[in-house]
């Protein structure tokens, strides 16, 4: 059976692909570096199957041993690992810059270059990054926005290098979603209120809004759609109105995964 390889698959975005994609038929491959044993069990609940790799996606010889494990040929990878650091750029480490373009950018390089292979070899697939409106906006943290935009970046590039082996790459920018990374902020009321406010729909995502738009690029009705970037972000960045709303509601417009 065709397999859908899924980083950062424990929680949040990564997790809601993992259920979206198993309730297609396909095997999921769940990749996290602290395991996904309670995706895994949810998938099984709903009659899915699912495969567990507890695994470092900035661990090159790691992810290879993985990928050779796979239940199935992969046809679908769906690049969803992320961390963030909320720092302005003279305020960041050299070690914060490098752990977050290692997990964001480079992550997501190395399951490329370990799954593009295997998905040729098995007659072509889909592939779908998580981006995000910073890597549009310059409106988040140095160092996840430079990963981000170069997640957009790299997308566009590898469309017309992919198309002749039948794959096709799209990516997925997400503005804030109720998940891991922006729970400690979202926790705040105020600024729970003051980001919803500042959202065109009135409302922030949740992880599987993201996970239908990468089903729908993931799967046959984006069958001619490759290099491009599907924003699901409730129109925030289509009406920047809450620029002025300070330090402490920026922190919120940079991650959502």
């Amino acid at each position: 059976m065709d397999c859908a390889v899924i980083t950062g698959a424990g929680s949040g975005i990564g997790r809601a692909c993992a259920l979206r994609l198993a309730a297609t038929g396909a095997t999921v491959a769940l990749l996290d570096v602290n395991g996904a044993a309670g995706t895994r069990q949810a998938v099984e609940e709903k009659g899915g199957k699912a495969a567990e790799f507890a695994v470092d996606v900035t661990d090159d010889d790691a992810v290879a041993s993985v990928v050779s494990r796979l239940p199935g040929p992969p046809r679908v990878l769906v690049n969803a690992a992320g961390v963030i650091v909320r720092k302005k750029l003279l305020e960041s480490t050299v070690e914060e810059w490098r752990r977050v373009l290692d997990v964001n950018l480079t992550g997501y390089f190395i399951l490329l270059r370990n799954v593009i292979p295997a998905m040729a070899a098995a007659g072509g697939g889909s592939i779908v990054q998580i981006a995000s409106i910073a890597g549009h906006t310059g409106y988040g943290f140095s160092s996840y926005t430079a990963a981000k935009g170069g997640v957009l970046a790299l997308t566009r590039q590898l469309a017309a290098e992919l198309a002749p082996q039948g794959i096709r790459i799209n990516s997925v920018s997400p503005g804030v979603v109720h998940s891991g990374l922006n729970r400690d902020t979202l926790s705040n009321e105020t600024i729970r209120a003051a980001t919803q406010d500042a959202i065109p729909l009135r409302r922030i995502g949740e992880p599987d809004d993201i996970a239908r738009a990468v089903e729908f690029l993931a799967g046959p009705g984006a069958g001619f759609v490759t290099g491009t970037d599907l924003v699901a972000d409730g129109g925030m960045i289509s009406t920047i109105h809450w620029g002025n709303a300070g330090d402490e509601l920026h922190s919120f417009h940079t991650r959502e995964g």
